[in-house]
């Protein structure tokens, strides 16, 4: 049935009248065949009443079965266009072109059980950003990190946006000392990307958590984990990345929280979002972790 399905994928006219000659050509087909066959088991018919009889069975399905199907067809042309774009709304990130959060948690979901480990991505100073050069500057600034992950991140790395200036990288297989790796590329290109966009000198860095999925944890943990990595690599200056330890991992596992239990919920948003059912309401960034 799946290979079937891009067949009847129409997104183009060319593809709707390939369609629509299959489907008369078949319609006049059937008939004809069927008849052909019946009347050579009768009594031997006259030749002009058996081509006659032979010709109403192809031109009656021919003059019905092209304006039925031309309908019906344009009218799943339609739908397709329609179920594919609100599919790129759920799955991508209008901004950025990046898997959107909701998309992101629900596919991490899918294949937490193999392992990996996932990188929480803030944007250094963005709120700076956003206050000196606009807005609009802003939106470049975020363009351009997101070209980033998805130019510098391994192949298979699943690259989305949690909301804001935060963005979520998840590798999966990978452990903390290959995750690691990757982030210090990823704060290395950023640097080189990031030093001038939109013919400004901004000087972009990023800050990075890495923390490795732990098979006794559940998601909302990783994220956690990454979420202390993260901030830990902010208060120790930016432009860096931080991986989470062997002990903070069992501690969260343990209490399902970080530093004994103390709920960073209300800090992160994106963790309270994995545990809520992925709300796909916005998450304001701006004033978060140290003036990001």
């Amino acid at each position: 049935m799946n290979k079937l399905r891009p067949f009847f994928h129409l997104k183009s006219s060319r593809h709707v009248l390939v369609m629509l000659a299959l489907i008369t050509s078949l319609s006049v087909a059937a008939p004809v065949l069927s008849i052909a066959t019946a009347l050579t088991f009768m009594p031997k018919l006259p030749g002009q009443l058996y081509w006659g009889v032979i010709s109403l069975s192809a031109i009656i399905p021919l003059l019905i079965a092209p304006p039925i199907a031309l309908g019906g067809l344009s009218i799943l042309r339609l739908l397709t266009i329609t179920i594919d774009r609100l599919d790129n709304y759920v799955r991508y990130d209008a901004l950025t072109g990046v898997l959107s959060r909701v998309y992101l948690l629900g596919q991490m979901r899918e294949i937490l059980a193999k392992g990996g480990s996932f990188l929480m991505i803030d944007a250094d100073h963005f709120k700076s950003i956003n206050d000196t050069y606009g807005h609009d500057v802003g939106d470049e600034a975020l363009k351009c990190l997101s070209e980033v992950l998805k130019t510098f991140a391994p192949n298979h790395a699943l690259v989305g946006r949690l909301g804001g200036e935060e963005f979520g990288v998840f590798l999966p297989e990978m452990t903390s000392l290959e995750a690691g790796r990757v982030a210090d590329n990823l704060c290395a290109a950023m640097r080189r990307s990031g030093e001038v966009i939109a013919g400004h000198r901004i000087s972009l860095t990023i800050s990075i958590g890495v923390a490795q999925h732990r098979p006794d944890s559940t998601l909302e943990q990783t994220l956690k984990l990454a979420d202390e990595a993260l901030y830990h690599a902010k208060r120790t200056g930016r432009d860096r990345y931080h991986v989470a330890t062997a002990s903070a991992a069992l501690q969260a596992a343990k209490t399902g929280s970080i530093h004994g239990g103390q709920d960073r919920r209300s800090r992160h948003p994106a963790t309270q979002l994995a545990q809520v059912g992925m709300s796909a309401r916005s998450i304001p960034h701006a004033t978060s972790r140290l003036n990001a």
